[in-house]
């Protein structure tokens, strides 16, 4: 076995920007749907309905990612994911991705390929492509995705205002709390640690089954299933809180529904003394589709966490586990 020479960097300063995009477009495939791609002043994009569905994001270097425990196809990978669950979360299928990439210009021209590999390997398994975008310069690496998705013709989007009494909250997810764990890994310093792997792995690319959103949740006929739906960005509590106070109720989540999730990172909490209830609770960057159903029509890929109830005389729609206030809080940008 021989050990090969690590390549040398190849800082973007010394390649034009048209070089740049010689480098980094070859890893964005092209689509039937996409009629003008990367090239010229605009893309030209045929949309499978007139009913356009837009989102937007952005990911930020030692805001939303450190690079020395991260991957490029990874930042990639998450930038997909956090802008189409965006989308996936109205009921709406996504179509089609822009992004602008700043970098300073002694960021590694094979980061910026890896991120580019990473958006379009993620989107393309949701339907979606890359069809253009933006390059320039920046203190520090971001990635601003906007997210376009269609909404079939007499299909209502799924809104976070129609939850009612009776029904029951659901998530898309085996799993809660490992973005959180592996969060805390990372900020621990201890994200090479074999313990964390998956954890770690996670955070920094989250894979939820974002097609639940305009799958399980519709009917055969394309009819909503789910009557309100978010995905979960900012931790369960904060977002289910979103959509209790949308959509005017109060919702009860089940601990007994979650200790499984709590119990499968108990392991991972000890050695940083941390709860992981909190990661469960309040992790945010999980982007699991979180949807209230009838409590006789919860679809496959979706399991109950929690029950809807209407708030009593004098009481504001919020948020419970187990008929008591939850403390703590989930993430917040500016907090």
């Amino acid at each position: 076995m021989t050990n090969e020479p690590t390549p040398a960097p190849a800082p973007i300063a010394h390649l034009s920007e048209s070089g740049l995009l010689e480098r980094i477009l070859p890893a964005l495939p092209s689509s039937d749907a996409v009629e003008i791609g990367p090239g010229d002043d605009s893309a030209v994009v045929r949309l499978a309905s007139p009913r356009l569905v837009v989102s937007t994001d952005t990911l930020t270097e030692g805001q939303d990612f450190l690079l020395p425990a991260t991957r490029p196809e990874w930042i990639g990978a998450k930038a997909a994911v956090q802008n189409l669950a965006d989308v996936a979360a109205m009921g709406a299928r996504p179509t089609a991705l822009v992004v602008a990439l700043s970098a300073p210009g002694t960021a590694d021209v094979t980061t910026l390929e890896g991120i580019s590999r990473g958006l379009a390997a993620r989107a393309g398994r949701d339907g979606a492509v890359v069809v253009g975008g933006d390059l320039g310069a920046a203190d520090a690496l971001s990635l601003t995705v906007t997210a376009l998705g269609a909404l079939a013709e007499g299909h209502a989007p799924i809104l976070r205002t129609g939850a009612r009494a009776g029904d029951v909250l659901a998530v898309g997810s085996p799993l809660l709390g490992r973005s959180g764990a592996g969060l805390a890994w990372i900020l621990a310093d201890r994200h090479h640690e074999a313990l964390a792997a998956d954890v770690v792995a996670w955070h920094n690319a989250p894979d939820p089954r974002l097609e639940l959103g305009w799958t399980a949740a519709r009917r055969p006929d394309g009819t909503a299933r789910a009557s309100a739906m978010i995905d979960v960005s900012d931790g369960l509590v904060r977002d289910g809180g979103r959509l209790a106070r949308r959509s005017g109720v109060v919702i009860d989540l089940d601990r007994e529904a979650l200790a499984a999730d709590v119990r499968a990172l108990v392991d991972l909490a000890a050695p940083l003394g941390a709860d992981p209830w909190s990661w469960v609770l309040h992790g945010g960057e999980e982007h699991a589709m979180l949807a209230t159903f009838p409590a006789d029509d919860v679809p496959e890929g979706f399991r109950p966490i929690g029950v809807v109830h209407r708030p009593a005389a004098g009481e504001e729609p919020f948020i419970l586990l187990d008929g008591r206030t939850v403390p703590g809080e989930g993430f917040d940008h500016f907090a």
